[in-house]
């Protein structure tokens, strides 16, 4: 019985320290989406990444894949993307997605958060350019 009730007391501290994590998030998100002009002038070109890209490509390093996927999906429809861009996309935000999030939950659970975002956001970059100057991808 004592077993159960740590584990149980254990789950409720672990919730609410995700709860603290995830909700400020989606509620950053929420306010973020009304600037969304303000995104759409920047971009990431030297890897292959527009102002149109951007916005999806910053939604899902921050919020993540799940939030992300509407927003990407509406972007490259409503703006006639690529094939090429939005392939960059993915493959970037396949490494490099839900930094935020992702790093705080390890944090929470005893990684080293630094060493996570520099690793993952580097593997990101290298990769993304490596295939933007290749010609293996057709645009």
């Amino acid at each position: 019985m004592e077993i159960i009730l740590v584990a149980l007391k254990n789950s409720i501290i672990l919730t609410v320290k995700l709860l603290f994590i995830i909700l400020p998030l989606s509620i950053s998100y929420e306010f973020l989406k009304g600037k969304e002009s303000i995104f759409q002038k920047k971009g990431v070109s030297f890897l292959g990444i527009t102002g149109r890209g951007f916005v999806p490509l910053i939604t899902g390093i921050i919020i993540g894949l799940t939030y992300g996927a509407g927003v990407i999906i509406h972007s490259i429809r409503a703006s006639n993307m690529g094939k090429k861009e939005a392939f960059l996309i993915l493959l970037f935000l396949s490494i490099c997605h839900a930094m935020i999030e992702d790093t705080l939950i390890f944090v929470v659970i005893g990684a080293n958060g630094f060493v996570l975002i520099v690793f993952r956001f580097a593997l990101a970059i290298i990769l993304t350019y490596l295939l933007y100057k290749s010609r293996i991808i057709k645009g």
